[in-house]
């Protein structure tokens, strides 16, 4: 067999998805970052399988889109910058996967890296959130406390429902 035919011909991706894209991996990083660390914090603390709704995913919720997407921006510089630093860090990974000889030590300072960086974003967040509710009435935070309640409820009994049927 020739090269030519292991190979396949680029598809062009338009720019407005591949923004898209590096937003849509941006976050699930950060969404990952907050499972992880909930899973180190929670292990073998008795919670059910299903588990308690992730802190995380409220504050993400509680401070909106605008303000995480400005927290991106403020965090990693331009957009373009973060997009470029995750594009390269997946290309150094692949290079090493596909190597004869794993380079593990590699691999690990690239991870590293990463969670060190996902982990100086999260703070952020958290700092953003953090300062919203130093801002807030004390009927405003019952207010977030309430919806925080409600999750935690409705969550707990969607869980108890999923292990009845199991």
């Amino acid at each position: 067999m020739s090269n030519d035919q292991n190979t396949t011909p680029r598809s062009r991706m338009r720019p407005w998805l591949k923004v898209v894209l590096a937003l849509s991996l941006a976050l699930n990083l950060a969404v990952i970052g907050i499972g992880a660390g909930a899973v180190w914090r929670f292990q073998g603390g008795g919670h059910d399988k299903g588990g308690p709704p992730m802190l995380g995913r409220f504050i993400f919720k509680d401070i909106g889109g605008q303000e995480v997407r400005r927290l991106v921006q403020d965090h990693g510089g331009a957009s373009d910058n973060v997009r470029n630093r995750r594009r390269g860090e997946m290309e150094q990974i692949i290079v090493l996967m596909r190597a004869d000889e794993l380079d593990l030590p590699a691999v690990s300072v690239i991870v590293d890296t990463h969670i060190v960086e996902t982990n100086g974003f999260m703070r952020a967040v958290a700092d953003a959130w953090e300062q919203r509710l130093e801002g807030l009435s004390l009927k405003e935070r019952r207010r977030v406390a309430d919806r925080m309640q409600h999750q935690l409820d409705h969550r707990s009994r969607d869980s108890e429902d999923r292990d009845r049927d199991h």
